[in-house]
């Protein structure tokens, strides 16, 4: 008898253990279902780089209020666009989240075709493109300044010159880093303006609000997506259509000092250091996964500039809000 009371309790324990998996099961069902690919946290650390400018800042805070949710310790690196690549290359970087491709085709095949210590990690979503703009009250005033042509004369160069320019028209542009053309396109086109760093995407359109309020006019260097085009009432300024000199120069990143057209559309796309998969395989299927709009990307950068919250507290009020955006990348 005793020993069939003691098959009794091992039956009766074995059940309790049992049942004690299927609701473990269960409870990590749940949690699966609040965000999480499974029960436990996907733990880890990783390095998401942040170029300067509101949307590459807005993707990486998103990414990592996402990745936050599961588990993982997120840092994030400013850094520019070019100096990324070794970084990504080292492994030091573990991922940047918004390539413009046409300004990186030498990065694009020493990294990601010939070394493979880069993966192209797919589309982030949305349509990249840089252009010349004017307030449109300028374009009103003077139409002609709408296109290249209209920007040869004299009249252009002494309409748009400052102090620092002298008898040249000014040409603002953003942050020195940007991929940007302009230079050859003024040379190339034999147009009378002179190029002038603003120092910073804020700078820029500090300088834009500025030119609003003062009515003062101004030629710079802009780009969507971007929060701010809904903002103020831009005209793009028409330059010859890309060409395969400019394509040719585009892919020599400009070296050769022979472009002279309007800028191509991107495809943005995400970057990620090849070391990440084995590093931690989930943030890597993550990050792939990722995949927004431009309007997201824009509610979020305006958000933080119209409703003066940080990125970090502008990209948490989107995740909130967003969850079946984001739901698929974790699972």
């Amino acid at each position: 008898m005793k020993g069939s009371k003691r098959w009794i309790v091992a039956v009766t324990a074995a059940a309790v253990l049992v049942l004690a998996a299927c609701g473990s099961s269960s409870g990590s069902t749940s949690s699966g279902s609040s965000g999480s690919t499974s029960g436990s946290k996907w733990g880890g650390a990783v390095t998401i780089a942040v170029n300067p400018w509101d949307g590459s800042s807005a993707n990486a805070e998103v990414a990592k209020a996402i990745l936050e949710k599961q588990g993982v310790t997120v840092a994030l690196k400013d850094i520019d666009e070019n100096a990324v690549w070794a970084g990504l290359d080292s492994g030091s970087i573990d991922a940047n989240l918004e390539v413009w491709p046409s300004g990186h085709h030498t990065d694009i095949d020493t990294y990601i075709k010939e070394k493979k210590s880069v993966v192209d990690a797919g589309l982030l979503g949305p349509l990249g493109h840089i252009g010349w703009y004017i307030p449109d009250f300028v374009g009103k005033a003077h139409p002609e300044y709408k296109t290249w042509e209209g920007l040869k004369s004299q009249a252009a160069a002494k309409y748009f010159a400052t102090a620092e320019t002298g008898d040249k028209g000014q040409f603002l542009l953003g942050d020195p880093s940007y991929v940007s053309y302009d230079k050859d396109i003024i040379k190339n086109l034999n147009l009378p303006f002179q190029v002038v760093v603003g120092g910073s995407e804020a700078t820029l359109i500090t300088t834009i609000d500025k030119s609003f309020k003062d009515k003062s006019p101004l030629l710079f260097y802009f780009y969507q997506p971007q929060w701010a085009q809904s903002k103020y009432k831009l005209d793009v300024v028409k330059l010859p259509p890309i060409s395969k000199t400019c394509e040719t120069s585009a892919a020599d990143q400009g070296k050769d000092g022979k472009y002279a057209c309007d800028y191509p559309t991107d495809k943005l796309m995400k970057a990620v250091s090849a070391k990440l998969k084995s590093k931690n395989a989930k943030v890597y299927d993550f990050l792939k996964k990722m995949n927004w709009t431009a309007e997201d990307q824009n509610t979020v950068t305006t958000y933080k500039n119209a409703d003066n919250m940080s990125m970090a507290q502008a990209a948490t009020k989107w995740v909130d809000a967003n969850k079946a955006t984001w739901q698929s990348w974790v699972q």
